[in-house]
Parts: C-alpha cells; structure tokens; sequence
C-alpha cells in the first residue's frame, strides 16, 4: 500500500512542476537531516542534538539556503569554480554550513576540520537530488 502512494504522489508531481518542487523540496530537508545526523555522529567536534524536531529543522533551513542561495553563490564565484576546476565548490558548501551554523542556534562546529568534512557529508547529500 505505501508503494502504491509514494507511485501515486510521484506521478501527480510529475503532471504539476509546483508539486515536483515541492516533492523534491520535501526530499531535500529529508537528505539534509540525515546529512546533519550523520556528520553528528561521525565528526566530535559537529555538536547537534539528537532530537527528531531539530534535525527536521536544520534540515529545513539547509535545503533553503541550498535552494535559494547556493545558485546565486556558484553564479558570482563561477570564475573561481572554473579555474579551479570544481573546486571552489567546497568553499561554497562551507560557507553554506557556516550561513547555517549562524541560523540554527544549537547547532556548533568546532573547528575548521570538522567544518570541512562535514561540508563534504553535506555536499554529498545535496548532490543527490
């Protein structure tokens, strides 16, 4: 039965590009909060709660800051992204993180290698959508 709807709610987002930003929006705050989770329980110095409503949130404001802001960011620095052949990208992602370390007010990083490797948990799950 739950297949039947995940196919239902797929092929209705599919006819309506509203619904399809919204489904892929919903899917990004899922892969953002399992990215937090998972950087949370990787790196000691990513200090998050644990707590179901907090991931959810980070989540939110991750996948907002990645759907509005992290366009505009790659846009102005493409120069960079391009002679440096990608790489620039993962200062993007770290001052994305860093744009949300200042949002989200439990959340603490600690130092700039725990800021870096979980950028790149982090990267690697926006990637995916």
């Amino acid at each position: 039965m739950g297949d039947f709807c995940l196919l239902w709610l797929i092929m209705i987002a599919y006819r309506n590009q509203h619904m399809w930003f919204l489904l892929k929006f919903v899917i990004r705050i899922a892969l953002n909060a399992a990215a937090l989770y998972i950087a949370g329980y990787l790196l000691d110095g990513f200090i998050l709660p644990g707590n179901l409503e907090y991931l959810i949130l980070g989540g939110f404001v991750l996948a907002l800051i990645n759907t509005f802001l992290k366009p505009i960011l790659k846009f102005i620095s493409f120069p960079l992204i391009l002679v440096t052949f990608g790489l620039f990208s993962v200062v993007i992602n770290i001052i994305i993180l860093l744009i949300a370390d200042h949002f989200l007010t439990q959340l603490s990083i600690q130092d700039f290698w725990t800021l870096f490797l979980s950028s790149f948990i982090i990267g690697i799950a926006n990637s995916i959508i």
